[in-house]
This record gives structure tokens, C-alpha cells and sequence, in this order.
């Protein structure tokens, strides 16, 4: 039997087996108490972390012990001797909260897992901050190896022994971090020793784990640069706000890492939170806190989507379209369909020769031509009696002709005075009413020019929203569907074939997919230089490819080299098994996937005689809606043409 301790409470504890090893201790079985697991310093530990941990014991309830590993007893080698370790609750069928963002490990080790999952831990990791920061408490090194996960999306915090306690206005400060979740104010610190933390500090960490969990594991500071300062390490972009998923990107010299989710995965009041979380304003005291991300991510909940091509795509209420087909459509696949066994023909109704006859009875709506203007009798509006007609200036000029005549004839050596003065008149009745004319000219344009544009529109509107157009488009994509379905067994054959043909290449991906950057010793390749590895995507020794590690900041030719010779490396412990080539989950896996596209076909088709029956309703109403207004804009029109003809 192992040593035997002394509780604060005075009961005697044996030690079992030893579990774990830590930097600054050990961790071992308690036989006695099966849910329970110890933890011993390996020297002396100071009286100030003694009093700490004392505190937390005599403090641990229930809301505290549903999510965090927390101390429940100190333990001593005497009673009421000094403190050398304590009893924590046993955590056990947990892995680290990376291994259930982390796509590539995810792929692994729980491949069952969705993206509605996620969405639960991230949910559980901010209630469980939230009951830290209740009970006035910090955890300070936030980080992705403190936060466990179970097949149940339950949350528990460890090593909770370094969070910062407040005990009695005391504070035991948390004097340890990861520089990649480290809020930008606290970056560049040469040690945390001393240093206040708060919840705010937290709350970046959260939002930090909130993103990874959401958006794939990658870090919403690594991204593409746009400047030559940016990119050169993850602590200087954070230091520097350089966020790289905010609108306001361009102006932070970063952009997004490429084949990355959007933004618009999630609603805009949560891409709010997460800039609020990750920018100037949030280092001030003004991040999201745990409570309200838990009701932010509660509200996503009730409104989770299934995708009907992929059991396994699920996503928010406010998409339209499933946002995993089209990142798969690119190639890019979080989310992996297992499949089940496919029998082609089994409890299937469906007859393609019925449907389609029922989608051949419907028929298109009419086409209505709009009224002829031209075949519109109007009677032009005379002008208003205030302004003379051309035709009475005209008359003035005659008279004045025929005046002047006269006066020549009786007075002929006054002729020069009687030309002058026919001259003036001839002048002066020329302009009689002509503003006056030009100014209503300019009134009946202005009208006709309305009623031609309202005339116009409504035309438009006739011939792109009724009619046979809409009908025949959305017909045109039923008969596509059609054929696509038509060729699914010869696609089914294509995609088993391709098995065959792929063997060799699909198992070595899946060797190499297995061996993880995280965990391998690469020369020039630190922890933070994993974490940008990761924020583009690569994560195992199958994602390195030359182009893609170059493309990450901060890896030149020399260090791409050190990479890809890694993966060859990788590579040539690779041996190629032929009686593992096809499994039957790949065969079902193919079938599934055929199988889902067919009845979404199905789904599809036998929906298509109603759909055109509503084309065909829908357009027939509309047309007699618009028609009635387009009588009233014809008439107008042809009035005020007719109204131009007398200016």
C-alpha cells in the first residue's frame, strides 16, 4: 500500500497508484475514495499557497464542484501539520477542449461529433467561467489544456490551483500564461508574478476558446497579412488588436487565413461580441462576459438547422443555405458523414415517370402584353388662357405686314420710318408668351417623362415577374434534377471505382493524418508557431503541402523546408496494407452519400407540381395587379404625349 496522509478533517487517506506528473507535482489514486483523485507538491510549498489552498477547500460547493476539478480537502503528512497537497474530484472520460475543436482531431477521436456539439461546449465553458467569476475568483492562465470535455458536452476546469483566489480580501494571484491567449494589455510581460487579473482579462481567454470551438480551432489573431509588420508572431498581433476576422480588417494590416469559415456563420450580434471581444474597447473592461455568452449561445440553440444532404451538418436558423455543402462544394470538409449501409430501392415510392408526368400537366401561366400607347385615344389640354398660342403672334405679324403696306402706299416718302417701325413690331410680337410657353414646356415634359419612366417600370415588372419566364426557369431546374437522378447509379459506380483506384493514396493519408504538428519535435518550430500552423489549417503531417506552410507568416523558404521534410520523414514509416484498401465503411459511406443526394432529389421532384402550380398562380395574380396599374399608367402616358403636342 502507498503512503498514508491525513486529511483536514482529520480522516486517514492511502495513496494508490501513481497517475500523473506535473512541473510542480504528482498526481495519485486514493483507493479509498474512487471518485477522488490526490494531489502532492513535490517540496514545500509556501505558507501564502498553503492558505490558498486551505481556502479553497473549507470553500468548495456544489455550483463550483460541477465544473471544476476543485480542491475539497487539503492534505497533510501529520494533523495540523503544513499543507503538501489535497483531494480533488477524479476526472475521467474527459480529453482537452483542443481535441474537440481541433478538426484533425476531432477526424480521430470523436468523428460522431457536429458542429451543433460545439456550439454545446462553448455554451458549458462560459457557464463555467461565469460560476468561477460568481464566486469572485479568476482563472487567469487561460489556456486550451485546463478546459475538459466529455461525450456529453459537460465542462471541467483543472489545475485549479493556480487560478487567482480572493480569500478574504487576500489576493493569491495566478502567476502563470500562454502568451497565444494572453489579452493584448497583459502582452510582454516578463512574468505574471504580482499581477491583478481580472474577469475581464478572462473573458478574452473565453472568447478566445469560444472562437476556436466555432470557427474550426483557428486563432482569431493569425491570419493573412496585408502589411510587412504584421504576421511576424502571434504575441505582437495580439498586442496590436490585429484581429483578423473584424470588419475593420483592412485598417489592421490582416485579413483571414484562406478556405477559413465566415463570420456570417453566426449572427451578426454574436460577430459583435466577438469583436468587442478581441478589440480596443474590450481591453478597457468592456468584453462580453461568461453570462453573456451563455445567453447568446443558448439563443442559437432552439434554432439549429439540419442540412438534408449530411446528417452531420448542422447550423443556425438565420442561414439559408447550408454553409458545410458549400465549403465541401470547395473542397474544405469539417465535418465527416460516416454513413450507414445504403440499399438502392428500399421502401422507395418514388416512380421518376409519375412525377414527372404531373410536372409535364401543369401549364405555364399566359403571357399579358402591355397596352399599346400608340392605340390610345387622348385630346391634348389646351393652354391656360394666360399664355397666347404661337398662332396669335403669328397674327400680329401679319397685321402688322398688312399695316405697314398700307401706310407705304399712302405715305411713300415716309416709307424709311413705316419700315422701322414694322421692324420694331415684327420684333416685339415675336416674343409675345414665349417664357410663359417655355415654362409650361418644361411642366408637360416634366409629367410625361414621370409617367413614361411609371409606364416603363411596370412594363418591366409584367414581363420579369409573370408570365411563362419565372415557370420555365424553375422548370428548367426540376428537369436538371431530373437528370441528375437519372445518373446516380451510374455516379455511385464512378465513386466505388474511385475507391479502388484511391487505396493507396486515401490510406497514407490517413496515416499521416493521425500524426499531429502539436505533439512532434521540429526543429524552429515552437508552440506558437503550431498555433498559426493551425490557424491555416494545418494540423497533422497530411495538411503540409509547400505552398500552404509558406504562405504562413513567419516561414520562409528554410523553415517551409524543415516542415515538408517532416512530413517525408512521416512518410517513409508509411506502409501500404492491400487487405485494408476499401473497408465497408468506405463502400457505406459512398452508398449514404448517394442514398442522401437521391432523396433530396426525390424530395425535390415530387414537391415540383405544386411549386409550379404556385409559380403559375402567383404569376397570374400578380398580373392582374400590375395590369390594373398599368391601364392607369398607359392612360397618363398617352395624355401627357398628347399634352406635348400643343407646346
Amino acid at each position: 500500500m502507498g503512503k498514508t496522509l491525513i486529511t483536514s478533517t482529520g480522516k486517514p487517506i492511502q495513496l494508490g497508484r501513481e497517475l500523473g506528473k506535473g512541473g510542480e507535482g504528482t498526481v495519485f489514486e486514493v483507493p479509498g475514495f474512487p471518485k477522488q483523485v490526490a494531489k502532492l507538491y513535490k517540496g514545500k510549498i509556501d505558507q501564502a499557497k498553503q492558505a490558498k489552498l486551505a481556502f479553497m477547500a473549507s470553500h468548495a460547493d456544489d455550483a463550483l464542484l460541477n465544473y471544476a476539478a476543485w480542491p475539497q480537502e487539503t492534505l497533510h503528512e501529520s494533523p495540523a501539520g503544513p499543507v503538501i497537497g489535497f483531494l480533488m474530484p477524479k476526472v475521467t472520460g474527459r480529453d482537452p477542449i483542443h481535441n474537440i475543436y481541433s478538426p484533425a482531431h476531432r477526424r480521430q477521436e470523436r468523428p460522431n461529433l457536429a458542429w451543433d456539439f460545439l456550439l454545446f461546449v462553448a455554451r458549458n465553458t462560459a457557464a463555467a467561467f461565469e460560476t468561477l467569476h460568481t464566486h469572485g475568483h479568476v482563472l487567469g492562465d487561460v489556456n486550451q489544456g485546463n478546459v475538459m470535455v466529455g461525450s456529453d458536452s459537460k465542462v471541467v476546469l483543472i489545475d485549479c490551483d493556480s487560478f487567482q483566489i480572493t480569500a478574504n480580501k487576500a489576493v493569491h494571484f495566478c502567476e502563470v500564461g500562454v502568451s497565444h491567449f494572453t489579452p493584448p494589455e497583459l502582452q510582454g510581460l516578463s512574468t505574471f508574478r504580482g499581477v491583478t487579473r481580472s474577469a475581464n482579462h478572462d473573458n478574452f481567454g473565453l472568447a478566445l476558446l469560444i472562437f476556436h470551438l466555432l470557427f474550426g480551432g483557428r486563432h482569431p489573431f493569425s491570419g493573412k497579412p496585408l502589411r510587412n509588420e504584421v504576421g511576424e508572431a502571434l504575441e505582437s498581433d495580439i498586442k496590436a488588436f490585429r484581429y483578423a476576422y473584424a470588419v475593420d480588417g483592412q485598417n489592421r494590416g490582416i485579413a483571414p487565413p484562406p478556405n477559413t469559415i465566415p463570420m456570417n456563420l453566426v449572427p451578426d450580434s454574436m460577430g459583435t461580441m466577438f469583436h468587442l471581444a478581441f478589440t480596443e474597447r474590450g481591453a478597457t473592461g468592456n468584453r462580453p462576459t461568461a453570462h453573456q455568452w451563455v445567453a447568446a449561445l443558448d439563443s442559437l440553440r432552439p434554432g439549429l438547422r439540419k442540412c438534408g444532404m449530411s446528417s452531420m451538418h448542422r447550423f443556425p436558423g438565420h442561414l439559408s443555405q447550408c454553409p458545410w455543402c458549400a465549403m465541401e462544394s470547395k473542397g474544405i470538409v469539417y465535418f465527416i458523414d460516416l454513413g450507414t449501409a445504403y440499399v438502392p430501392g428500399s421502401d422507395n415510392t418514388f416512380i421518376l415517370a409519375k412525377v414527372w408526368a404531373l410536372i409535364e400537366a401543369v401549364q405555364p401561366p399566359p403571357s399579358v402584353a402591355p397596352p399599346n400607347i400608340a392605340n390610345i385615344s387622348a385630346s391634348p389640354q389646351p393652354l391656360p388662357a394666360s399664355i397666347p398660342g404661337e398662332g396669335q403672334a403669328h397674327a400680329w405679324k401679319v397685321a402688322i405686314v398688312i399695316i405697314s403696306i398700307v401706310m407705304f402706299v399712302i405715305f411713300p416718302d415716309a416709307w424709311f420710318v413705316w419700315a422701322i417701325a414694322a421692324w420694331i413690331g415684327w420684333a416685339s410680337t415675336s416674343n409675345i408668351g414665349a417664357s410663359e410657353r417655355e415654362e409650361e414646356r418644361r411642366r408637360r415634359q416634366a409629367i410625361l417623362d414621370r409617367a413614361q419612366k411609371e409606364y416603363e417600370n411596370l412594363v418591366n415588372r409584367l414581363r420579369n415577374e409573370t408570365g411563362p419566364g419565372e415557370f420555365q426557369k424553375k422548370k428548367q431546374e426540376l428537369a436538371n434534377c431530373r437528370e441528375e437522378y437519372k445518373s446516380l447509379p451510374a455516379m455511385e459506380k464512378a465513386e466505388l471505382d474511385k475507391l479502388h483506384a484511391t487505396a493507396e493514396q486515401r490510406q497514407k493519408h490517413q496515416f499521416l493524418d493521425k500524426i499531429f504538428i502539436e505533439d512532434a519535435t521540429i526543429s524552429g518550430v515552437g508552440p506558437t508557431k503550431k498555433a498559426a500552423l493551425r490557424s491555416f489549417g494545418i494540423e497533422t503531417a497530411a495538411d503540409v503541402e509547400w505552398n500552404k506552410v509558406r504562405a504562413v507568416k513567419g516561414f520562409g523558404d528554410v523553415l517551409t523546408r524543415v516542415v515538408v521534410d517532416w512530413r517525408k520523414s512521416c512518410e517513409r514509416r508509411f506502409v501500404f496494407n492491400p487487405r485494408l484498401a476499401i473497408s465497408a465503411a468506405d463502400v457505406n459511406s459512398v452508398r449514404a452519400k448517394i442514398g442522401m443526394r437521391k432523396k433530396v432529389l426525390e424530395t425535390t421532384l415530387s414537391a415540383g407540381p405544386a411549386e409550379l402550380n404556385r409559380f403559375r398562380l402567383e404569376s397570374t395574380s400578380k398580373a392582374k395587379a400590375i395590369e390594373a396599374q398599368l391601364a392607369q399608367a398607359a392612360t397618363k402616358y398617352a395624355q401627357a404625349k398628347a399634352d406635348m403636342s400643343v407646346v
